[in-house]
């Protein structure tokens, strides 16, 4: 079972030393246990770190003790159960504290930090939650690293991922991330640890760039974006990171007088109807049209009649309209 749970190639299964499978679990552990996750806000991906964490501890176990026992893994291809890891504890029912201890001594060299810190893999089990409350300190420092990434309104207005190939100092290999900008935003922290066992903090910055040329550097929260024929804006109206959507739409003198619907293309590429009511220039408000739970803010610009249009007609029904505008007013 620990083929899978250690990701291990099953062909070479003999030729694994025990120093390599501890080094794999020292991979894991560093990237999924519960300590390692405060920084991750999606509960459903925390579950699934936690879960692998579970099942690689499990399996670590077992490999030890095959190398224990047979002097190298012995992969029976017998599946094993992690439907329910209330059923898995017996595995510790006799557990040596010493062996978690010492396991995560060869991880971390701060024998303290392990003691008071970092909480053991056995009561971790046992416990079936956490209850310290003392979140793990490494040993060794972390490098941060802070990222801008560019994004639009369509990445904050869809769940489509992005695959980011990510290129660190002095780490030979690209990390991979994906990211649901709609999710995430503004920021996502991500944990990675490197085959030198260095940790590293990915911090990713996502600022809202539409390519517009007209961004305002005035306010930061008040920029602007440019969608054919719509001219977006957008301003962040609370730290929770609503974000209302500013459109304006031209009417002109008969769309004023009888109403009309003005068809709009919206920042995620599909068309909506504007519904304007006669004699109407007051804003339209759409409720959650904006981004991330904002609102739609539609600003009705009239548009007066132009000389060349006014020239386009005849003389006769120029003075007709100038009589019937003298009427009114």
């Amino acid at each position: 079972m620990y083929v899978e749970a250690l990701n291990l190639k099953k062909d070479n299964i003999d030729k694994y030393t025990r120093d390599e499978i501890k080094n794999i679990y020292k991979k894991i552990a560093l990237e999924c246990h519960p300590d390692k996750l405060t920084n991750i806000s999606d509960e459903n991906e925390k579950k699934i770190k936690i879960d692998r964490f579970k099942k690689a501890s499990i399996a670590y176990k077992n490999a030890i003790d095959d190398f224990d026992n047979y002097g190298k893994l012995n992969y029976t291809n017998c599946d094993y159960n992690f439907d329910d890891f209330s059923d898995d504890y017996e595995i510790y029912n006799n557990f040596d504290l010493n062996f978690w201890k010492n396991t995560y001594d060869g991880i971390f060299k701060d024998k303290e930090i392990i003691k008071n810190t970092f909480i053991d893999v056995a009561s971790f089990f046992f416990n079936k939650g956490l209850k310290n409350k003392n979140y793990y300190n490494p040993s060794t420092k972390i490098i941060k690293h802070n990222i801008n990434l560019p994004i639009t309104y369509y990445d904050l207005c869809t769940f489509n991922k992005r695959k980011l190939r990510i290129l660190l100092k002095n780490v030979k290999e690209p990390v991979y991330i994906n990211i649901c900008c709609k999710n995430e935003y503004p920021c996502l922290t991500r944990q990675y640890i490197d085959d030198d066992s260095i940790e590293h903090e990915i911090i990713i910055n996502m600022i809202i760039d539409n390519d517009n040329d007209n961004i305002s550097d005035d306010n930061d929260d008040n920029d602007d974006g440019y969608d054919n024929d719509n001219y977006y804006t957008h301003n962040i109206i609370s730290n929770k990171n609503i974000i209302d959507l500013n459109v304006k739409i031209d009417i002109n003198i008969l769309d004023y007088l009888i109403g009309c619907v003005k068809k709009i293309k919206y920042v995620d590429n599909t068309y909506m109807d504007i519904n304007i009511e006669p004699f109407c220039l007051n804003e339209i408000i759409i409720k959650n049209k904006g981004l991330l739970g904002g609102n739609l803010n539609v600003k009705l610009m009239f548009k007066n009649i132009t000389l060349k249009e006014w020239n386009k007609i005849s003389e006769k029904k120029r003075k007709r309209i100038i009589k019937i505008i003298k009427t009114i007013y």
